[in-house]
C-alpha cells in the first residue's frame, strides 16, 4: 500500500472512532474535507471517505449510560 493509501486508512479509522465516540458531526466534516482534497488528484482514494461518511451516518447513535440504564429499568417510556 502506498504512503498516501496508508495515511488514508489511518485517517479513516480515526474518523470512524471519533464518530463512534459521539463526535459524528465533526468526523463527517473532516471526512468530507478529506474527500474534497483527494477527489481530483486521487479519486480512488477519495472514494474511501465516501464509505467513511456512509458508516458515520448509518450507524445508530449510542445511548448514554444513563439512558441505557433507564431503558433497562423501563423509565421514561
Amino acid at each position: 500500500m502506498s504512503e498516501g493509501g496508508e495515511l488514508a486508512r489511518l485517517l479513516d479509522k480515526a474518523l470512524r472512532e471519533l464518530g463512534d465516540a459521539g463526535r459524528t458531526e465533526l468526523a463527517c466534516r473532516l471526512a468530507a474535507q478529506a474527500f474534497a482534497v483527494l477527489e481530483k488528484s486521487d479519486p480512488g482514494l477519495a472514494e474511501r471517505f465516501t464509505g467513511t461518511l456512509h458508516h458515520l451516518t448509518c450507524v445508530p447513535p449510542t445511548m448514554s449510560p444513563q439512558a441505557t440504564e433507564a431503558a433497562a429499568q423501563g423509565v421514561g417510556g
